[in-house]
């Protein structure tokens, strides 16, 4: 086997691996958007659309199996990656969860304590979690370029 012969084997899988990761992008994208969308319709339709439990139990039932989707396909997702992007992700993710968890129980805390005055919304929790992942994520990949 030639050089040659191994570089267009590592070209094809190189290919391979991408084409495999857009794949599972997509599909991670499609179970986002059905979470939030099934997630927004049931916020939104509690009250506004309707006024029955049992259409309240169901639709919690549709966003929990969406959710369940998305979190599925994130981890097939990250199977598609490289040594190199999981170690940039699982860097962001540690990072992320750390900080959730000493920023969430000091944002909690301030309240019961009477700093702040407004109680804690879990949503600004969720954006920061969102927010601490992407810059993560940039970090990371600026830092191991």
């Amino acid at each position: 086997m030639t050089s040659s012969d191994v570089t267009l084997i590592l070209f094809n899988k190189n290919i391979m691996m991408r084409t495999e990761q857009k794949r599972q992008t997509k599909i991670l994208s499609f179970w986002v958007l059905a979470w939030v969308g099934s997630f927004a319709l049931l916020t939104f339709g509690v009250n506004n659309i309707w006024q029955d439990l049992l259409v309240t139990q169901i639709g919690l039932l549709i966003t929990l199996c969406a959710g369940i989707g998305m979190v599925v396909a994130n981890k097939n997702l990250f199977r598609a990656y490289d040594e190199f992007q999981k170690k940039i992700h699982y860097e962001a993710m540690a990072l992320t969860l750390g900080l959730t968890v000493v920023i969430g129980l000091a944002y909690e805390a301030s309240f019961d304590f009477g700093v702040i005055d407004a109680e804690p919304e879990f949503e600004y929790l969720v954006f920061f979690i969102s927010l601490c992942y992407m810059v993560s994520i940039l970090l990371n990949s600026r830092r191991y370029q």
